[in-house]
């Protein structure tokens, strides 16, 4: 790294300027990249140690312009990395240095993975733009490619589709009540149990990951029959080159209730909630090999993928991978 920058732990009041210059990378990429709030960030770090897990790049003008994080999941067997460069400063070695202390942090973390009767493998994994100079750096210190995932949005500058619910099927928004939210929960993750690299998520966890600042549940379109929850689509509002945008989070049918067009009726059903809402598009992420097709759904609904993002791991202790004792007759359907 070039002698005028420097690396050093992240702080507290680092939370704006970090918040802007992830922005900034990210739409770098993809201009149609959400934008991304001091929240998010806010979550995570409640999760970190700060002084250990989080590091900035200061530079010329005293400014923020490299970003990185790396955060156990002892669960899944993995460590998983985030890392940002200012577009301005790319090619000033602020990715190397940050990859540097990204693996050194998570080397660490492995040995302090417990495993059980059996080794536990443990993998860093890192998410980059497939085929950009990270993906390079990445697959020459010896990380393998495991998924590719996509960022797919759709223009709302038009009447949607009107959505055809299946017989006995009726939708409505979440209540917003702990009882609904935890029947929400049960359907999402039997709907998504076993999606690739998919580890099963307590309650407490996925309504942290679900629901902060900006959570609307007036934005999550619950499908019922027989008064159970058979589908649904949690979304949220974003916010994309200024404009209001919609993204869909997670959006999951149960098995019981497949290849009736439940899935595509959610999806539509999203389309006109953010279009009654004034917003200008609308995006998700998906696994490109789906177990259920999801990624062929979203494209024949008029999505199309804005970039493919690389999953790259590597390998930090040898052992059985935990997802692949994972089993279940669930299928995933969705992003």
């Amino acid at each position: 790294m070039r002698a005028e920058y420097a690396v050093r732990a992240v702080r507290e009041s680092d939370l704006p300027a970090v918040t802007g210059m992830v922005s900034a990378a990210e739409r770098s990429h993809d201009p149609e990249a959400g934008a991304r709030t001091e929240d998010e960030f806010r979550r995570e770090w409640a999760r970190m140690d700060l002084a250990r897990d989080a590091w900035v790049v200061t530079g010329p003008h005293d400014g923020i312009h490299g970003y990185a994080q790396v955060i156990p999941a002892p669960h899944e067997g993995r460590v998983f990395a985030d890392a940002y460069t200012h577009p301005e400063h790319v090619g000033a070695g602020i990715g190397t240095a940050l990859l540097d202390r990204m693996e050194a942090r998570a080397t660490v973390m492995a040995a302090g993975i417990a495993s059980d009767d059996e080794p536990t493998r443990v993998a860093l994994v890192n998410y980059v733009l497939l085929g950009g100079a990270a993906d390079r750096m990445l697959r020459a210190r010896g990380y393998g490619m495991t998924r590719v995932h996509k960022r797919m949005r759709m223009a709302l500058d038009g009447p949607p589709a009107a959505p055809v619910w299946p017989a006995e099927v009726n939708v409505r928004a979440c209540d917003g009540t702990r009882e609904d939210l935890r029947r929400v929960h049960a359907c999402v993750e039997e709907a998504f149990a076993d999606r690739w690299g998919r580890a099963r998520r307590s309650y407490d966890r996925w309504a942290e990951d679900m629901m902060y600042e900006g959570f609307d549940p007036a934005l999550w379109l619950v499908a019922e029959r027989a008064g159970r929850i058979v589908g649904a689509s949690l979304c949220r509002a974003r916010q994309v080159k200024g404009l209001a945008a919609g993204e869909i989070g997670q959006l999951g049918v149960r098995r019981e209730a497949r290849r009736l067009g439940l899935g595509r009726a959610l999806l539509l059903a999203s389309f006109a909630l953010f279009a009654e809402r004034g917003a200008a598009s609308v995006g998700l992420d998906v696994d490109s090999e789906s177990p259920t097709g999801a990624n062929l759904l979203y494209e024949q609904a008029g999505m199309a993928t804005t970039v493919a993002i690389g999953q790259l791991e590597l390998e930090l202790r040898a052992g059985v991978d935990p997802l692949d004792r994972v089993k279940t007759d669930q299928p995933a359907y969705g992003g």
